[in-house]
């Protein structure tokens, strides 16, 4: 015989539904209505209100564009204070200079909320020495093999396709 669910049981119900799907953690949720946090995570994960979920990611994507919106318009002041130093010649490079470092970050901000700018980095392997090395010793075993040799220093250079020889 299956237990009752102790959250849909209790008379706050609306209230742990609603903070369930903030950012408040679930034991904080679980220390405030006197519950257990594995409890909780049952009653998220089998009886949460689907639409209160959906609800939930409608408000995230709308915080998220208020977010752009907000960054765009501190943009546009941090643009603003970059034209008047300009506009006050050689006397305020500094004020110019911090206005375009601040400029560069909030780019970089935006660039990430739009998933325009991927984190992390990325590594160019055919300039390392091992691939290089590996590349010359391919090429000089495949010396006796003119048209295999050919193939594939195209298939490596991916100008062309490689083709099939037999």
């Amino acid at each position: 015989m299956s237990r009752i669910c102790t959250v849909c049981a209790s008379a706050q119900r609306e209230e742990i539904n609603t903070a369930l799907i903030s950012t408040e953690s679930i034991r904080a949720i679980a220390n405030r209505f006197s519950l257990t946090a594995s409890a909780l995570q049952r009653h998220k994960a089998k009886h949460l209100p689907a639409s209160l979920v959906k609800a939930a990611a409608v408000a995230e994507v709308v915080e998220a564009g208020n977010l752009l919106d907000r960054l765009k318009a501190l943009n546009r002041e941090t643009a603003a204070i970059l034209q008047e130093a300009r506009a006050a010649g050689s006397k305020d490079n500094e004020l110019a200079l911090k206005a375009i470092a601040r400029v560069e970050k909030q780019l970089e901000l935006e660039g990430r909320l739009l998933g325009e700018l991927k984190e992390g980095s990325t590594v160019n392997v055919v300039v390392t020495p091992e691939w290089q090395n590996l590349r010359a010793r391919i090429m000089a075993a495949l010396e006796p093999f003119p048209p295999a040799r050919l193939a594939v220093a195209a298939a490596l250079r991916n100008d062309a396709p490689a083709e099939r020889i037999e």
